[in-house]
């Protein structure tokens, strides 16, 4: 099916759609949106490529797997396995020269690709405790086509004006331990967790209000490669390796960037590129304590 709105999350298993269009050389295309993003999904034969004009903002490509030849920004790069690709503002094209897959990350500036998603529906009106897009700092120097091995460093957090990946490389081959999860949850963000290799379970909780009325149970959805799941705030949410045998793992796309990673030292590759803002960006954050404000307990929140 084109989209599935669990309680909690919204999910999107591409493995059991056609593809919503065709692309250059047999190419075929998936879409599914968030409020803020747009992720794509393109495979094909040698000599497939993903066309995109007029693009208003830069973009990811992820090249994990397959070698690319990308063009964007007046010049054009052959691309190996095992980088990522921030395409600058404009014309641009994705060629999987052996064939392939390749995810490639829009933000939803670009406002003609969400007519493309069949969930197109999903973030109309706009959710409201959801930060919008606002534009970081331009590089100082300038916008270009800009390729980053991956085996050249230890972390693997990037960022461009409006948007930020983070993800694991070399891509794992192991069940993810169960005493090492991590469930957290985001303020005013979306997490767009886009499957590229083996089996996940996206377990979701939403948490608990005064109100027993709206509480939900725990959603644990098993999603395979390729396919994406979607975490809004402030919905708490960790994703589970469960395959083995094989590659496993996935990509974790934000927009706008994310304050916090961006105030860790050494931890966005690409920082010097792309400076912050002067000032935090102001919060959309609901309130989202356990306790009524008038509740005296509503202090203990206050103070975490």
């Amino acid at each position: 099916m084109p989209a599935t709105s669990g309680m909690i999350g919204t999910y999107r298993r591409f493995y059991e759609d056609k593809a919503d269009e065709g692309g250059q050389g047999g190419a075929e295309v998936w879409y599914h949106r968030t409020q803020n993003m747009v992720c794509v999904y393109v495979r094909g034969p040698g000599g497939a490529a993903y066309v995109r004009k007029d693009n208003p903002d830069e973009a990811f490509v992820w090249a994990l797997f397959h070698p690319l030849r990308v063009t964007a920004g007046g010049e054009s790069r052959d691309v190996p396995v095992g980088s990522l690709v921030i395409l600058p503002p404009g014309d641009s094209t994705v060629a999987l020269p052996e064939g392939g897959d390749v995810w490639v990350g829009f933000t939803s500036e670009a406002r003609d690709l969400i007519d493309h998603c069949p969930n197109k529906e999903e973030y109309e009106p706009p959710v409201d405790n959801i930060a919008p897009i606002v534009a970081w700092p331009e590089p100082p120097d300038g916008y270009k086509l800009r390729v980053y091995n991956l085996d050249e460093t230890k972390e693997h957090c990037y960022r461009h004006r409006t948007g930020m990946t983070r993800f694991q490389w070399p891509v794992g081959s192991k069940p993810r331990d169960a005493t090492a999860m991590s469930p957290h949850h985001h303020e005013d963000f979306e997490q767009a967790s886009l499957i590229h290799s083996g089996t996940q379970v996206h377990h979701m909780r939403r948490s608990w209000s005064r109100n027993a009325n709206e509480w939900m149970p725990d959603e644990h959805m098993v999603l395979a490669a390729p396919s994406v799941a979607i975490s809004k705030p402030p919905d708490i949410h960790t994703t589970q390796a469960v395959s083995t045998g094989g590659p496993v793992g996935l990509i974790d796309f934000f927009a706008p960037p994310r304050w916090d990673f961006s105030n860790v030292a050494d931890l966005v590759v690409n920082a010097a590129e792309y400076p912050m803002p002067a000032e935090e960006p102001q919060s959309y954050a609901r309130n989202t304590t356990v306790y009524a404000a008038n509740d005296p307990r509503s202090g203990t929140e206050r103070r975490r």
